[in-house]
Parts: structure tokens; C-alpha cells; sequence
């Protein structure tokens, strides 16, 4: 269903060899774990668009574009001379992480499978959101090597078009920008017409922000977001600038295209839900803490057992603050909200997020645990935490599974919106010159 790190590579690599008039490979840097990184350069354009696959790991469609894209390039003149662009392809900027998620890879896709094999690593550890910040309020500089190869490219390349990969879970796409240019945003809500996905018309990791066009959000500055993601918790930063912040020294346009896993028809739909909107909001701040509360006790239990040097453990502690900075995040939104009813979409939107939320972490936790039985380390204490876990991962499972849909979109759909989404963008940039 999904390519491996290893097969995307070798695809790139295969690409690169039958095309050596237009490809070129070459490393950019080197994982944490010591995996080279790689890069694809198409084209000898004056411009240059830069494509970055698994920016988050547990999101892999993008992995599937890159090679639908990279090949598109190499075998179509007219989106490289044409367009008087150059292309450059990171298939996956964090293989370390992509492969703890290979295990859901082969499909099918369903909630409990991609939660049983999740991975997701916490802020500090997402090369996408290790850019340094220097505002004295929001100070960091904590690069990852993965960060500071990204850093030299975009440095080196300067691009004009910059695009990051990423995957919702539920319902629609949503689209986000740095700004752009007229028409840019319409131009997105087209393509998600065009290829048959409907929008996300609700909020998920965009609450508040503004937005160019329907399901088109605006990127805000580093220091808001880095404020937002530490309220609720007790940490004063808890992740640095994106690689959208970061490239904006260079007047670069950046395109993020968050597509879905799986449909919903709730997802675009504006009619009255029947609630007022602060109280979805406030409804869903208490569901999120309420879950984080069940699994912070479960976690201070078995904290102090474990043993195994896992990224699980780190993961865990970033998704139960992501929760009580979620559940801020909606009592402040609640607040300053005029009174109007909730649509549908919104409704749903914030559903998904507790479903998110608490299946992730919980996933996560089951499988550190899991490699700490398999070490041998299983005290009394840690078994009893993992029937009590494996109890709520069911619950917390059918629930999901009975209140939303597993109607998966075919990946070959999703990686049409991706591409064509890049394609849109970078023709309206060339349009300019």
C-alpha cells in the first residue's frame, strides 16, 4: 500500500540512473541514526522548487508523491524548461522515524492497525518543527541533523517553491501557506474538486488561524504557534521554527497539503450541528483533559519502571502536553468566540482530535511497554498497566471505529491532490516571473 524507506530510495536512485541527462542524486546529510539522506535534483531551470517527503513520519503518502512527481518532472519538458524550474526531491527527511510506522504500511488501513504501529516523535525530535527561533520570548536553537541538512539546502537553493508532504487522519484536506499569491488559494480549493477530496472545513491543527480561501489556512508567525503549543503545560518552548518560517529569509512560497486518510462526509459539511460553537469547544477542552488525565496517572506508574532507551518514552510524555495545550488552546478559542452555532464540520473536526489525541498516546505507550516485556522487564506493576491499557486502547478503538468512518481513500487519489496541488502553485509562481 505504502512504500518503505528502503523502496522509495531505491526507486529514486533507479529514476536517476535511467535519466542522467535530467536527474541527479546526490547526499544532503545524515539521520540521527546514521542513514544518509538523500536528494534528487530534475531539471536545470533558473528557479527551483524543493519537495520534502515525511516531514512527520507517521504521515506517508508523501513518500508516494515524490516518486509520482519526480517522475512527472523527468519525463515532462514542459514542467521543468517550461517552467523555467529545477525540482529537487527529499523522498524522506526522517527515516528514523518513518520506520517505526512501517508497520502499518502494507494496509489494510484501519484506526486500530495504525494506532497499534503508530509512532510519532515529540516536538524536539520533528525535524520539520526544529528551525531555529531567535526571539528572546520564544528563544530555541536545538537543530537535529536532519534540520540542519534541510537548513543547508534551502539555504543553498534558495527556492522559490517549497513543499511540504503531510497527512491528516479524518475527514478532508486542508491546505496552508505562507502567504502567496493571488489566486493561489482558489486554485487549491479547485484541485481538491477537481480530484474528487473534499475540504476539511473544520479545524484540526489549525485552530484560529486565519485562512486565504476555504480549508486554505495562513501560516502564522513561529513565536505565536511556539506560545500556543507550551500553554496548558509546563514548559515555556517546546519546539522551534518550521521549515516554512525558516525559508522565508529567502522570499519563499511554501505549500503544505494535508491530505486525508480516511473520508467523512461530516467534513465539508457547513449546516447547523445544533451546538453553539464555544460549547463544542469547551466540550471537547474537557474530554482532552479528562484522557490525559486517565494516562498521565497510567504513565507516572510506570515511568520510573522503565528501562528500554526507546523514543517511545519521549513521544509519550509530547502527546499528553499536545493534549493539555489542545484543551488551552479550546477554552481560549471558546472565550473569544461571538455566539453563533457550530457547524457540522466543526463539530466533527473537533471530534477527531480526542479520537487523535488519546490513540496515539495510548498506542504508544502499549508499545513501549511492549519492548519492555520483551526485554524481560515485566514487574507486577508494569503488567497490571498494561491490561489496564490494553482495556482502554479497546474501547477508545471501537469508539472511534463506531463514531467515525474507515472509508479509505485510495492512495493513488491522495497522491493526485498532492501533486497537482504543487503543480497548481508553481505554475501561478512562474506565471509571475
Amino acid at each position: 500500500m505504502i512504500p518503505t524507506v528502503d523502496q522509495v530510495v531505491s526507486e529514486v536512485e533507479k529514476l536517476a540512473a535511467d535519466l542522467p541527462e535530467v536527474c541527479r542524486t546526490r547526499r544532503i546529510g545524515t539521520s540521527r541514526l546514521g542513514e544518509p539522506l538523500r536528494m534528487l535534483s530534475v531539471g536545470h531551470g533558473t528557479r527551483n522548487a524543493l519537495v520534502v517527503g515525511c516531514p512527520h513520519p507517521n504521515e506517508p503518502i508523501g513518500l508516494h508523491t515524490v516518486l509520482e512527481l519526480a517522475t512527472r518532472v523527468a519525463t515532462t519538458p514542459g514542467l521543468r524548461e517550461g517552467l523555467d524550474f529545477s525540482w529537487h526531491f527529499v523522498p524522506c527527511i526522517d527515516p528514523d522515524g518513518t520506520r517505526l510506522n512501517e508497520g502499518w504500511f502494507p494496509g489494510p488501513l484501519t484506526i486500530r492497525s495504525y494506532h497499534e504501529n503508530f509512532y510519532r516523535p515529540a516536538y524536539v525530535d520533528q525535524p520539520e518543527w526544529t528551525f531555529p527561533v531567535l526571539d528572546e520570548r520564544a528563544f530555541f536553537d536545538r537543530m537535529l541533523p536532519e534540520t540542519q541538512a534541510l537548513a543547508r539546502v534551502i539555504d543553498e537553493l534558495r527556492p522559490r517553491f517549497q513543499y511540504s508532504l503531510h497527512n491528516a487522519d479524518f475527514g478532508g484536506v486542508f491546505f496552508i501557506l505562507n502567504g502567496g499569491l493571488p489566486g493561489m488559494a482558489e486554485d487549491l480549493g479547485a484541485v481538491a474538486a477537481e480530484q474528487g477530496v473534499p475540504l476539511s472545513l473544520g479545524p484540526v491543527d489549525t485552530l484560529g488561524w486565519a485562512t486565504a480561501a476555504p480549508a486554505v489556512y495562513l501560516m502564522p508567525p513561529a513565536e505565536t504557534l511556539i506560545e500556543v503549543a507550551a500553554r496548558g503545560t509546563r514548559d515555556a518552548v517546546r519546539h522551534g521554527g518550521s521549515s516554512a518560517h525558516y525559508a522565508e529569509r529567502h522570499g519563499t512560497t511554501t505549500l503544505i497539503t494535508e491530505v486525508p486518510f480516511w473520508r467523512d462526509r461530516r467534513s465539508d459539511d457547513v449546516s447547523d450541528s445544533g451546538r453553539s460553537y464555544a460549547d463544542s469547544l469547551r466540550h471537547t477542552a474537557t474530554e482532552l483533559r479528562d484522557d490525559r488525565a486517565v494516562l498521565s496517572e497510567l504513565y507516572e506508574e510506570i515511568r520510573p519502571l522503565l528501562v528500554v532507551p526507546s523514543p517511545m518514552r519521549t513521544s509519550i510524555a509530547d502527546q499528553l502536553a499536545t493534549a493539555a495545550s489542545a484543551a488551552a488552546a479550546n477554552d481560549v478559542m471558546a472565550e473569544r468566540t461571538p455566539a453563533r452555532p457550530a457547524t457540522v464540520a466543526e463539530v466533527f473536526a473537533a471530534s477527531t482530535v480526542v479520537h487523535m489525541l488519546r490513540l496515539r498516546a495510548s498506542g504508544m505507550m502499549r508499545r513501549q511497554l511492549a519492548v519492555e516485556h520483551a526485554a524481560g522487564n515485566q514487574p507486577p506493576e508494569s503488567r497490571a498497566v498494561k491490561r489496564h491499557l490494553d482495556e482502554l486502547f479497546d474501547t477508545w478503538c471501537a469508539a472511534a471505529e463506531s463514531e467515525l468512518s474507515q472509508d479509505a481513500f485510495p492512495v493513488r487519489q491522495l497522491v493526485s491532490v498532492q501533486a497537482e496541488a504543487a503543480l497548481a502553485v508553481v505554475r501561478r509562481l512562474a506565471s509571475c516571473g
